[in-house]
């Protein structure tokens, strides 16, 4: 039998129990050093988690100087670098004038007058021309612009940052260097300015004249420097001829970049001697070296409707548009830009017979910054806009005091940008009442000074205000003068060609007058007032239906013209459509609300439909607009038989 199956004796649990009783002693002295044990290990892991912590705090506040010295580093390296970079970038386009001290004299350095002296005069002389030159061209479209940045440079001794900016810019950048030299001569001294390494300039005279020396020199760097510029300066003074000369060579030999601008400029000079055919090839010039530049597509339009060439006129004016509403605008300065944009659209509105909005343009350039003489300009051509519009209440209302007579000589009075279509308001005035014995009493007032003689001759008087002048004659009977002066006008222009129509139309010769009319149309097919014109003049001949055909085209090519609108319901009432003309005389109300005459017919529509009530409501308006004599008698007859 195994010992685990034999049987336990009493003997044996005795021992048992004292066996176990001594074990629990010895177990649990045990289990008390353990727990003391645990203790002391648990007090030794919260020392070292401490320790620890603590030894990461320290590794990251290190961790932390270390990446903030090594960013400071970087922000120092790179601002060093940013500097160095500007630095190198501000002396590679450095375009500034750098005027250099003077050589002089010992006894005039004595008195004071030293060289950084001399070239601090010249400085001013420079800025005070730069001040008085009113260019509209922006300053970042000059090939060697240097603006206003004119310094007189004083070398420093030793080695500083400005002096080595100076030796940088010197060796990247494109300064302009101007020095120069005093010196005495056996009558007096003499002054000599040089720009960069160019033989210099040599002005003598006495020693009291220096001042002027020194503004003689100051013209030469100028010109030399800043050759548009001081063309635009040399104009504004009357130094025409000097002017004449700076922009034949720039245009001739300047820069690519310079030449548009010479040429549009240089194209005003041969008007003043009459030379129209001159003008516009430099205009054109300009143009097709630069597309683009706003100035000079304006002043092709200006010179186009001077020639009499109304439809190239109305293109150049379109791509005048476009130009300002692209890159072109920042080819001028914000002022000449927003008064080229608003002259532009009131001569695109006239050239589409949209006088109502042609004066909404002009209100807006009389409330802009005055721009060589646009505010001037748009109350002139306000006013004879409105006149055109048939309200010559508000016409006389805008243009005041001021009389046609003082527009002339033209030279007098500053036209803005805008010489296209040119009209005069007090003459429009007579004209869109019929006066036409006014109107030529007016022309004879405008050409009486003596220095109109000289003015005949100038070609904005031959192909504009001329053939006006001739209309008003032949209206007036007097065929013979009528002829006489628009027989030389020239037969690619577009107003004159009309004249000759509507001057044969009032001796009813129709074959005549279809024929220049017609020639009239070709030449300009994007402009309505030949068209309409041909039309009036069916219709006085009694051919109604061609006269709407014509009115129909007018009224296509200038939806907003309320003329061809008026004359079609006029048309239809002959023709005994009195109920279809009411729809025309509405729809040209709204391009010329003020008309009398309109609402003379439209009350006479409705009073043939009848609609007499209505008839007597048009004829009351019509009582308090303007009317012509002939115009008036018709309304009080009509009003009777209401």
């Amino acid at each position: 039998m195994a010992e685990e199956d034999r049987p336990r004796t009493p003997a044996d649990a005795g021992a048992w129990a004292a066996l176990g009783a001594a074990s629990r002693e010895k177990a649990d002295a045990w289990l008390e050093e353990q727990t003391v044990l645990a203790r002391l290990q648990a007090a030794d892991l919260r020392r070292e988690d401490s320790v620890r912590h603590w030894s990461l705090r320290v590794h990251h506040i290190s961790d932390v100087l270390k990446l903030a010295f090594e960013l400071a580093l970087a922000a120092i390296f790179t601002t060093v670098v940013a500097v160095i970079a500007v630095t190198f970038w501000e002396a590679a386009h450095d375009d500034g004038l750098v005027i250099e001290a003077f050589k002089v004299p010992a006894d005039m350095a004595g008195k004071g007058l030293t060289g950084d002296v001399v070239a601090s005069q010249l400085l001013d002389r420079l800025t005070d021309l730069q001040a008085k030159t009113d260019s509209s061209r922006a300053p970042s479209t000059y090939s060697s612009g240097w603006g206003s940045d004119i310094k007189v440079e004083i070398p420093d001794t030793g080695i500083s940052i400005s002096e080595a900016y100076r030796y940088l810019a010197g060796w990247l950048g494109h300064q302009t260097h101007i020095s120069g030299e005093i010196y005495r001569t056996d009558s007096g001294i003499a002054l000599t300015a040089r720009v960069g390494g160019d033989a210099g300039a040599r002005f003598e005279g006495s020693e009291h004249d220096l001042d002027k020396l020194i503004g003689r020199a100051a013209e030469s760097v100028y010109g030399e420097t800043q050759p548009f510029r001081y063309a635009v300066y040399l104009t504004s003074h009357g130094r025409n001829g000097e002017e004449d000369a700076v922009l034949r060579n720039l245009a001739l030999n300047g820069p690519e970049s310079e030449k548009p601008w010479a040429y549009t400029v240089w194209a005003y000079n041969p008007l003043l001697t009459g030379d129209l055919d001159t003008a516009l090839y430099r205009a054109r010039k300009a143009v097709e070296l630069a597309p683009d530049l706003p100035l000079a597509l304006n002043d092709l339009s200006d010179m186009e409707a001077t020639a009499g060439h109304e439809e190239r006129e109305f293109q150049a004016a379109l791509a005048t548009k476009t130009s300002l509403e692209g890159s072109g605008a920042r080819k001028i300065i914000p002022r000449a830009a927003r008064a080229a944009a608003i002259e532009t659209d009131a001569q695109i509105a006239e050239e589409q017979g949209d006088f109502r909005e042609a004066v909404t343009q002009y209100e807006k350039l009389a409330a802009a910054p005055d721009f060589e003489g646009s505010q001037w300009l748009a109350i002139r051509m306000g006013a004879a806009d409105d006149a055109l519009a048939h309200d010559v209440s508000a016409s006389r209302r805008l243009l005041g005091n001021l009389r046609d007579a003082d527009v002339f000589p033209l030279t007098n009075v500053g036209f803005g940008w805008q010489l296209a279509n040119f009209r005069l308001a007090q003459f429009e005035q007579a004209m869109a009442l019929d006066d036409w014995p006014g109107a030529r009493r007016i022309a004879a007032q405008i050409l009486a000074p003596p220095e109109a003689k000289l003015l005949a001759s100038q070609p904005i008087v031959r192909t504009q205000f001329g053939p006006w002048l001739a209309l008003a004659e032949a209206k007036d009977g007097d065929i013979q003068a009528a002829r006489a002066r628009i027989a030389p006008t020239p037969l690619d222009c577009y107003l004159c060609l009309r004249v000759r129509g509507e001057i044969e139309a009032t001796q009813k010769n129709w074959t005549a007058a279809a024929y220049w009319l017609a020639r009239a149309v070709g030449q300009a097919p994007s402009i309505p007032f030949a068209y309409c014109e041909w039309g009036q003049m069916l219709m006085v001949k009694g051919d109604f239906d061609g006269a709407i055909a014509k009115f129909t085209l007018a009224n296509q090519k200038g939806p907003h013209y309320a003329d061809p609108l008026e004359l079609w319901g006029e048309a239809l009432m002959l023709e005994n459509r009195s109920d279809l003309a009411l729809a025309k005389f509405e729809e040209a109300d709204k391009y010329a609300p003020s008309w009398g005459r309109l609402h003379l017919k439209w009350g006479e529509a409705l009073f043939y439909a009848g609609q007499k009530n209505d008839a007597q409501k048009q004829f009351a308006i019509a009582s308090h607009l303007d009317l012509s004599a002939a115009e008036a008698a018709e309304l009080a007859k009509m009003s009777e038989h209401g």
